[in-house]
């Protein structure tokens, strides 16, 4: 039977399958292409199983937003290659609608890295690996929800590279939904991408990490020689100036420079006649801490015709 490159190409663009499965299933299924897309999936399960413990670091972050709910979340597989695939995206855009509807978690970051969800996701995820054959893993989410005071917004960036979700609370709900807020939270946002602040204000810095740093930092200064007591107040002053650069209120405005994050807020609370408050965030960076694999485009590319 002669299967056309139109149709092989058509297959893959509905699956992510590589071309060679693609034109196999096609002439197993007499080109029915309903058929193939079966022939697809039954043949890949087998080999899903296979795949799932290998390294998967590529993919994107992620957001939905509705109404007052938010939702942030990483979902993985080998390559970039396959990210970009339709099958891909569909899951993602599957994925996120079930945790939106159905993740009873609010405010935390649930991981994934161990075991599945549940056994819906394990099963949505599993029918994209037999089809676009490699291993996909949800990682993690986190999903806001909060009332009409308060408006939650996302940023991604890099086309899924970096995630950042954050919630500004206003007096009102004709505040929280002006444009100036909107274009406020669109600008912190890409300053928590960009900067990658540890907490919103010194109040809220976590106390073991600051521990942490004035330890390594009185070390260093007494290598110097500097005498202990010399020596303490030098580690203050750079304990200070490591939680402003890591506190988001207090980091110079990237949009900005003659301004800190904190007067910029000040500055747009003015300007809409009520006073804003940063509530909380999320940065999720695509891949981080997990050890990547080294490979150039033509083996990524071999990896998907075998």
């Amino acid at each position: 039977m002669n299967i056309s490159a139109s149709m092989v190409k058509e297959l893959r663009d509905k699956s992510g399958a590589g071309m060679m499965d693609c034109k196999k299933a096609l002439m197993e299924a007499n080109a029915d292409m309903e058929q193939a897309m079966d022939i697809l999936k039954e043949k890949g399960i087998a080999k899903a199983q296979k795949k799932s413990g290998r390294v998967a670091s590529e993919g994107a972050v992620l957001s939905t937003i509705e109404n007052n709910s938010g939702l942030l979340l990483e979902l993985n597989c080998e390559t970039d290659f396959a990210a970009k695939s339709p099958g891909f995206k569909s899951l993602s855009d599957t994925i996120a609608n079930y945790f939106m509807k159905n993740a009873g978690e609010e405010g935390q970051v649930v991981s994934m890295e161990e075991k599945f969800y549940d056994d819906t996701v394990e099963k949505l995820t599993s029918d994209a690996v037999a089809i676009i054959g490699e291993n996909i893993k949800p990682r993690r989410f986190v999903k806001y929800s909060s009332d009409d005071n308060s408006l939650i917004h996302s940023y991604i960036h890099m086309g899924g590279k970096i995630g950042v979700m954050l919630e500004v609370k206003a007096p009102s709900k004709e505040i929280a939904n002006k444009s100036e807020v909107v274009e406020m939270s669109d600008g912190i946002a890409m300053q928590i991408a960009s900067m990658n602040p540890e907490c919103i204000d010194t109040d809220s810095f976590p106390k073991e990490t600051v521990e942490a740093e004035r330890k390594i930092f009185l070390v260093q200064v007494l290598e110097m020689g500097k005498p202990q007591n010399i020596a303490e107040k030098i580690v203050e002053g750079k304990v200070k100036k490591f939680m402003s650069e890591k506190t988001l209120l207090e980091q110079v405005f990237v949009m900005n420079s003659d301004q800190k994050v904190k007067d910029f807020v000040k500055e747009t609370s003015s300007k809409v006649g009520g006073e804003l408050n940063l509530v909380r965030f999320a940065r999720f960076e695509l891949g981080e801490g997990i050890e990547k694999k080294e490979e150039n485009f033509a083996e990524e590319v071999a990896s998907q015709i075998k």
